[in-house]
């Protein structure tokens, strides 16, 4: 598999906790970007947190359907001051209006 260069990068996983989420956190991780995960499932998020063995892993509880809460979590997940994430994976199902 080809190497990422991530290193010194941060990228937000929404839907991040499993699935393909968790399947590109887990490959930025090892390419050495710091990890954000945003998901709805806080036990979910911690295990996937944990396997991803990386020091810079950071998650929060993010409902990517309501701005206000986007906007609260995207400050607090990138580590650059401004805040300024590298990389954007959204992988959270979306439903539509019925």
């Amino acid at each position: 598999m080809n190497q990422l260069d991530m290193k010194g990068r941060s990228a937000i996983v929404t839907g991040g906790a499993s699935g393909i989420g968790l399947a590109i956190a887990r490959r930025l991780a090892q390419s050495g970007a710091s990890v954000a995960i945003w998901d709805m499932n806080e036990k979910t998020m911690a295990e996937a947190a944990k396997s991803l063995g990386a020091p810079k892993t950071h998650t929060a509880r993010v409902d990517v359907t309501k701005l206000d809460q986007v906007e609260s979590a995207f400050p607090r997940s990138s580590p650059r001051s401004p805040p300024s994430a590298r990389s954007m994976r959204w992988c959270a199902p979306q439903a539509s209006p019925a």
